[in-house]
């Protein structure tokens, strides 16, 4: 039989890995390099119109997400109701 030291050591331990756990698992998103969304507060522009706050997603580091961009941003200065 394990007498009382026994049992709290154990307990000890036990608790320990699950605040290691849940430590872990907390910083996971900002061990990968990114930063997750962020909100933008409601605001008023120079102009006096107002700007609804919103959540302004990260941008993405994949080559082809860049590619994506620069491929929709070069249509929209060619085309579209932006040309000038």
């Amino acid at each position: 039989m394990m007498n009382l030291k026994h049992k709290l050591i154990l307990k000890l331990g036990i608790l320990t890995t699950i605040i290691f756990f849940f430590v872990g698992c907390g910083n996971s998103s900002e061990s990968k390099g990114g930063k997750g969304a962020t909100y933008v507060s409601p605001s008023v522009d120079y102009r006096g119109r107002y700007r609804k706050g919103h959540i302004r997603m990260p941008v993405s580091l994949k080559k082809d997400a860049y590619k994506s961009q620069a491929r929709s941003r070069y249509y929209y200065h060619t085309r579209g109701k932006y040309r000038k």
